[in-house]
């Protein structure tokens, strides 16, 4: 491997932009040997390259010492400080190679086989990490770092086999051959359309080697939005499609040099910048720092280092403000922290004018490990890399919930797959108010460089209805039917095809969103059915790649019935020889009542039949007080009795049974059978009776569908007229007056605005569209228009329909607001 690939793959282990600090773990096990006599020139000169992090330095030394050494002690401790190096690099493959000779060759330490199982978790290698963790538990068992890593790599396996909703995708317009990192949200606040973040490319300011890499050093840059616009669900405009300028260099001669300038965030206004700065020089331990600088013109100002901590040796960075500017937060290693790098918070003092001491975030995000690059967002909660808690290789990215008091609450939530992945995955940063949009930085396979930046979305829910609609007669499908979808304050009309199949599409169907389908064809009732988009679990979903989102199918077949044929209701029973509803044969009626509602122009004839027993002029009488009562329950329930006639069928019309009979007794007899009195006293005595209580049955059949409702009024003469209760709709004409229009109704002003919604602030004009019958039913008309109001703007209208404004326009031949008259009416769907 080149030095130069080598720190494009390895770079980011000081991106943590710590490198004036120590590898504690690394240390604390080898610290014994450099005392010792016996260690030679090339040896004491790698330890002392790996104690100030010169780990790409150590690394070449080692080798040297490796080779003249004749001591098999010091081989065994070389090849092991050879992995701790390559895992402080972040070559993971290289390490577990170290950590594996080094078990070979019987290093003492235990701890080889908890390193050597980090190393095979980060490469993928779940199964056998698992073994070398559970080597570490059996010999270290009061070690919990053990266990938690074998839960965490079963973890690990199962996030991937079931990924979040996010999508994770390269930037590849950001990125370059080098290394790329730390998104940061800049320019307009209300519209963040500049990027900045950190890389090492070949703009980048001086010419200097990284001793810790072997790669260069980091300069901030800055890349500009160049927005497209393309069409989003329902012809709306969005700014989906974007790409960015090509990376130039922050402007400002003062904030990049020729040391390490690395992480930073901006105040809300974007006229303060914050930094991390970190002043390398080989053999001195100068740390990292914050630093700030103010916006000046097109550049920045002068920057000035924030003091967080009292001394210099201790390593400050990763800075992110709160919403609010006074809370920052970031990351160091300051003494009596919870592990190698802590993240803190501080506040800043009016009072005081500076930043308060620094409080650590406690248990609940910081660990033995690394905990690094915190992000505060709009939604509450605190991002943040770490490779301490449970995750799926090395840094993972977790969030948590903050109180208000800035601290943490309640436990660290793993992002899972894909925005984390077994390698190392950090630095996330979201747009707007929700987390659906932002960036990421990631060393996964597929990248430009070591470390790339990843632009992270959370896929949309999207729905389809679909399903067929059948006779329910003999099942066939209806073609041309007219299947309608309400809710959300829309409607939407499809047609049947000759499979009987429908489809609403995703343009159609919303989330969050409860809908009524409505089922009709010439000589059928129509038919009904209620669905929902709310809270449909996940995994219910399946992702469309090609198109980027999740899709839910919500499939509903729907039975029509043919009002040629006479519709059974069952469950309406009578006690022997009597005619009172029993409850559960009123709650039958309640069904004809929903049919009756759904088909307001249907009139029926209610059927009560007996079977053969007892005399026929009986039967006749007592079927007829039972149709008579189920038609009287009717009535009582608000049916206007013009659409109900009450028939006594006695035992005049045995019953048939219909294609597809699946009712009472339906296993006993073939289609087509008529259950006359001749066939069923052929039949056994269980049969018999079986086909008996079939026969007693109540049905109704539709006589005709052309019902129109009327009312009995006077005219001017005091001589009683019917009117048919149409919805009709009086278009004015002319100078028509309210009063006029009115009366052509028999109606007063009052009662024609009140009809029409207060008409408040109307004036008569040409076109003026009004409801005229009060009594009539023009739910059908109202379900696709909207009556303008005093005051009202497309916008406004738009947002209370749930519509898109360019949608409302294209629906009324490009109306604006110009055209708006109190009054008018508006299409809102078809």
């Amino acid at each position: 491997m080149t030095i130069q690939r080598q720190s494009i793959l390895l770079f980011f282990s000081w991106v943590f932009l710590f490198v004036g600090t120590t590898a504690v773990y690394a240390q604390s096990y080898l610290d014994d040997l450099d005392g010792e006599e016996s260690v030679s020139k090339e040896m004491a000169r790698a330890n002392e390259a790996f104690k100030y992090n010169e780990y790409y330095t150590a690394v070449q030394l080692y080798k040297k010492a490796f080779n003249r050494t004749r001591s098999k002690k010091e081989k065994v401790e070389i090849t092991f400080r050879q992995a701790e190096c390559y895992r402080m690099m972040q070559d993971a493959k290289s390490a577990a190679n170290f950590y594996s000779r080094a078990i070979k060759l019987d290093y003492g330490d235990p701890i080889v086989y908890y390193r050597h199982g980090q190393m095979l978790k980060i490469l993928g290698e779940y199964e056998d990490a698992i073994i070398e963790f559970q080597k570490y538990v059996d010999l270290r068992p009061d070690d919990e770092r053990g266990k938690v890593a074998i839960d965490a790599v079963k973890k690990a396996k199962e996030w991937k086999e079931n990924p979040s909703r996010y999508l994770v995708e390269n930037k590849k317009d950001l990125n370059s051959k080098y290394n790329d990192f730390a998104v940061t949200y800049g320019g307009k606040p209300t519209m963040n359309d500049e990027l900045y973040f950190v890389s090492d490319r070949e703009e980048a300011s001086g010419n200097l080697k990284d001793g810790w890499t072997g790669g260069g050093f980091t300069d901030i840059f800055v890349s500009k939005a160049e927005r497209k616009k393309t069409r989003g669900r329902r012809g709306a405009e969005a700014d989906d499609d974007m790409s960015w300028s090509l990376p130039v260099p922050i402007e400002g001669e003062n904030i990049n040099t020729r040391y390490h300038e690395g992480p930073l965030c901006f105040d809300s206004r974007r006229r303060t910048m914050y930094f991390t700065r970190c002043v390398k020089e080989r053999n001195n331990q100068l740390g990292c720092a914050i630093y700030k600088a103010d916006k000046r013109g097109q550049g920045w100002g002068e920057p000035e280092i924030i003091v967080l901590v009292p001394d210099s040796v201790t390593s400050v960075g990763h800075p992110t403000l709160a919403p609010d500017d006074e809370t920052l937060y970031f990351a160091t290693d300051l003494e009596g922290g919870y592990g190698d790098r802590d993240i803190y918070m501080t506040r800043y003092d009016r009072r005081q004018r500076g930043w308060t001491e620094p409080k650590n975030l406690g248990p609940s995000v910081n660990t033995h490990g690394k905990e690094l690059y915190p992000f505060v967002h709009l939604d509450g909660y605190l991002y943040f890399a770490s490779d301490g808690l449970p995750g799926m290789g090395g840094l993972d990215i977790f969030r948590i919930k903050l109180g208000e008091d800035g601290m943490p609450e309640g436990e660290a939530e793993n992002l899972k797959y894909p925005i984390n992945t077994h390698f190392n995955d950090f630095a996330i940063v979201f747009d707007g108010d929700e987390a659906e949009k932002g960036f990421l930085t990631s060393d996964r396979d597929g990248g430009r460089g070591g470390n790339d930046i990843y632009e992270v979305e959370l896929a949309p829910l999207v729905f389809e209805i679909e399903g067929r609609l059948v006779s329910k007669k003999d099942k066939r499908p209806i073609n041309t039917g007219s299947v309608r979808l309400d809710g959300g304050g829309q409607s939407f009309n499809v047609v049947t095809d000759k499979s009987g199949y429908y489809k609403f599409s995703i343009d159609q169907v919303d989330e969050n969103t409860n809908y009524t389908l409505t089922f009709e064809k010439s000589k059928f009732l129509s038919g009904s059915a209620e669905t929902t988009t709310r809270e449909i679990p996940f995994d219910a979903f399946a992702f469309v790649p090609d198109e980027k989102h999740y899709l839910h199918v919500i499939k509903i077949d729907k039975e029509i019935e043919p009002i040629e044929e006479p519709i059974v209701l069952p469950n309406v029973f009578f006690d022997l020889a009597k005619w009172d509803l029993r409850p559960e044969s009123k709650e039958a009626l309640d069904s004809v009542i929903t049919i009756l509602n759904n088909n307001p122009k249907i009139v029926i004839e209610l059927r009560s039949h007996t079977d053969y027993r007892d005399t026929r002029e009986r039967n006749q009488v007592l079927s007829q007080k039972r149709a008579q009562s189920c038609v009287d329950y009717l009535i009582e329930q608000g049916i206007d009795s013009a659409r109900l006639v009450a028939r006594g069928m006695g035992e005049d019309e045995p019953f048939k049974v219909p294609e597809g009979y699946d009712g009472y007794g339906s296993e006993h007899f073939k289609a087509g059978t008529v259950l006359t009195e001749q066939f069923i006293r052929r039949q056994s005595a269980t049969i018999q009776e079986v086909a008996n209580q079939i026969n007693r049955r109540t049905d109704f059949k539709v006589l005709r569908d052309d019902y129109v409702p009327v009312k009995v009024v006077k005219d001017a003469k005091g001589e009683e007229k019917v009117i048919e209760l149409k919805p009709i709709i009086h278009t004015v004409e002319g100078r028509e007056s309210l009063g006029a229009i009115a009366s052509q109704y028999d109606l007063n002003i009052r009662e024609l605005r009140e009809l029409n919604g207060g008409l408040r602030g109307v004036r008569p004009f040409e076109g003026l569209e009004l409801k005229v019958v009060p009594e009539a039913d023009y739910s059908e008309w109202e379900r696709t228009r909207y009556r303008v109001q005093m005051g009202d703007k497309l916008s406004k209208i738009a947002k209370e329909l749930d519509m898109k404004p360019k949608e409302l326009r294209e629906l009324n031949d490009g109306i604006s607001d110009g055209d708006l008259i109190p009054g008018m009416i508006l299409k809102t769907g078809y």
